[in-house]
């Protein structure tokens, strides 16, 4: 049995002092920006100035677009319709403002838009005339089935289903305007499969059974729920199946995970580490994956790809590297060619290992995590594997507000798009892909946000399937500043459009879930995301100041929406991973939600609008390498004991 590394290791939460004492390096100010953080072209940096000023414009149109028509109607001079319903034969309720609500944020959003003065006014005319279009036709239908099969629709009813246009019009207009990558033209071969589809309608059954249960059985509990805002003002029906729904996905999802890591795979593979400017941490990093290789069976050889650090990022690689014990061979290489995903590439030029293990350089992987993770690959249709980015322990309180946000998204959520082969996106902190998926697409794209998600959707979308196991935990780094962690947020929610754009010729194509079922719905989650502050600053100003003439939503609706059953997810979640310790972070985390959201508005006020037959951006994917050479995949065979076949989605 090999013995553990007994070399001393920083803690993160060590001061600077003692990290130097250790032989590492303070971290630059600034050593989170690189030319990742806004790739030219079809991004900007900007201000923070910026979304603060849009925000205070989307409450001024706010008050202007709810009071303007009272004002008329107290004076007599326009019987206005209220919240521009042109028809609605429910007049019992009162009315949901969610239209002017959509035409505020559009209105807003166009004006703060990264464009020219006429390309804002095409911006908001899209936005506000598609979403006027949408609500005729559900006022239409509406009207249609009053007049002629004596059926009158809810007006909650009506409301809802403008409100999900809206959602729909803004991603759609965005993707169809902002200089954004143009489509990969990686081939879909991932076709729907019955048992994804069966799964997902029956799981979605139970949850619409149980929610109405809770109801009509249950209406006093329930009712006392809606009022302390913990189940939904308007009915537990969306928020408690919702979260229902999702509780039975993940059930099945870690089943399914613990059945696919069931046998024993230990294959030689080769670790590649981009590392730009990270001489404070890279010491922490490597001995982490030393201690890793001890617990793997199989060879483990490490690529550090520095690029183009203004530190001894390079140097104290190699020292570590050479006090290891377990790594079976390494290379430090140094390029002065920007970005992330280029020294990806070139560290994918030197590898011949059949399996690639790409880790950030402030990543400090879990000693099991390699071993567990590659199990999964003993199926020759999985294509990557992932794990649990937990944040290094007692970094201070916005650590323990991102490890609720990690076991919620990766712990949970992510484990439950598994279940139905779901998952199109792994985080690059540390992930495991197959060779030969990696040279049939192409290697990582160049040029944009994005490229760990990227790679995982074309993987995918050739058939093959990825894996999230939180089984496999490892360790980064949380932001220690407000700057960082903008930034940080700022790119990764920027990297949805990016994606999405990268491969749009994935969308409802084939039946596949993911093209069908999963990026639509991302983008729809992403433009509500953008929207939750101004929807809370909305609903206070419709609560405290329009209170008198809306009934909805109440004090308890609006609370609900955005904190109440978020606050119940994350507490079961907390619970089932017996994370109590964590407990007490909440109404933090609650609170983090909003600020998450105040930058995915700053991230979509980045994108660039250029004036037309200028908005596709040609990202490079440079490694258009042929497939391994048979003497790989006969090792590949030996290893799985069965031939290589064509992936299958699943």
């Amino acid at each position: 049995m090999l013995k553990r590394s007994d070399k001393p290791i920083v803690r993160r939460d060590a001061p600077d002092r003692a990290r130097l004492e250790a032989g590492g390096p303070a971290p630059a100010a600034d050593f989170f920006r690189s030319v990742d953080s806004a790739p030219a072209g079809i991004s900007v940096r900007r201000p923070r100035e910026v979304q603060d000023y849009a925000l205070v414009s989307f409450t001024f149109l706010s008050v202007l677009a709810l009071g303007l028509p009272e004002v008329l109607r107290s004076l007599a001079i326009a019987d206005l319709p209220r919240d521009f319903i042109a028809f609605t034969a429910d007049r019992a309720n009162a009315v949901l403002p969610v239209r002017t609500f959509f035409l505020a944020f559009f209105l807003t959003y166009a004006g703060y838009a990264f464009a020219g003065i006429g390309d804002k006014a095409k911006l908001a005319v899209l936005l506000v005339g598609k979403f006027a279009i949408a609500a005729a036709l559900v006022d239409g239908g509406a009207w249609l089935s009053w007049r002629y099969a004596d059926a009158a629709w809810p007006i909650h009813l009506q409301q809802f289903l403008v409100g999900m246009a809206g959602l729909a019009i803004f991603p759609h207009t965005i993707l169809a305007n902002a200089r954004l990558p143009a489509d990969s033209g990686t081939p879909v071969r991932n076709m729907g499969k019955v048992y994804q589809y069966a799964l997902i309608l029956v799981a979605a059954f139970i949850a619409g059974a149980c929610a109405i249960i809770v109801a009509t059985v249950y209406e006093p509990e329930a009712d006392y729920l809606r009022s302390i805002a913990l189940l939904g003002g308007m009915g537990p029906g969306v928020f408690l199946a919702q979260q229902i729904f999702t509780g039975q996905l993940a059930g099945v999802g870690w089943l399914r995970n613990v059945v696919s890591r069931r046998r024993k795979f230990s294959p030689p593979v080769a670790v590649v580490i981009p590392a730009h400017n990270e001489a404070h941490q890279i010491r922490d990093t490597l001995l982490a994956l030393d201690r890793a290789a001890a617990r793997y069976d199989g060879e483990v050889r490490v690529l550090v790809m520095e690029n183009r650090s203004s530190d001894e990022t390079a140097k104290l690689a190699r020292t570590v590297l050479e006090q290891c014990e377990f790594i079976a061979g390494w290379q430090v290489d140094s390029s002065q060619i920007p970005g992330k995903a280029r020294a990806l590439n070139r560290g994918l030029d030197l590898v011949h290992e059949d399996f690639v293990v790409r880790i950030d350089a402030d990543t400090m992987v879990g000693e099991n995590a390699i071993r567990i993770a590659m199990r999964h690959f003993a199926n020759p249709h999985v294509g990557a594997v992932g794990g649990l980015p937990l944040p290094h322990e007692g970094e201070g309180l916005l650590a323990k507000v991102r490890a609720i946000e990690v076991l919620l998204r990766h712990g949970f959520v992510q484990v439950a798009y598994g279940a139905f082969g779901g998952i199109f996106g792994l985080p690059g902190m540390f992930v495991i892909y197959r060779t030969a998926a990696i040279d049939a697409v192409g290697g990582f794209v160049e040029g944009m946000n994005g490229e760990d998600t990227d790679i995982t959707l074309r993987i995918a979308n050739l058939g093959y399937r990825n894996v999230s196991d939180p089984a496999a935990k490892f360790h980064t780094e949380t932001p220690d500043t407000l700057a960082f962690l903008r930034e940080q947020r700022t790119r990764w929610f920027r990297s949805l459009y990016h994606v999405v754009a990268h491969n749009r010729s994935s969308l409802f194509v084939n039946g596949s879930v993911i093209g069908s079922v999963m990026l639509p719905f991302t983008l729809l989650n992403g433009a509500r995301r953008a929207m939750m502050t101004p929807l809370l600053i909305y609903g206070l100003v419709t609560f405290f100041v329009f209170g008198g003439i809306y009934a909805h939503p109440d004090f308890a609706t609006v609370v609900a929406l955005v904190l109440g059953m978020p606050f119940v997810l994350a507490l079961s979640v907390l619970l089932v991973w017996g994370r109590f310790d964590l407990l007490i972070h909440l109404p933090l985390y609650m609170g983090f939600r909003f600020l998450r959201s105040y930058y995915t508005l700053g991230s979509v006020l980045s994108l660039v609008y250029p004036r037309d037959g200028d908005k596709l951006f040609a990202a490079e994917t440079p490694r258009r390498t042929p497939p391994p050479p048979p003497a790989a995949k006969r090792r590949e065979s030996r290893r799985t004991g069965r031939r290589e076949r064509e992936p299958q989605s699943g």
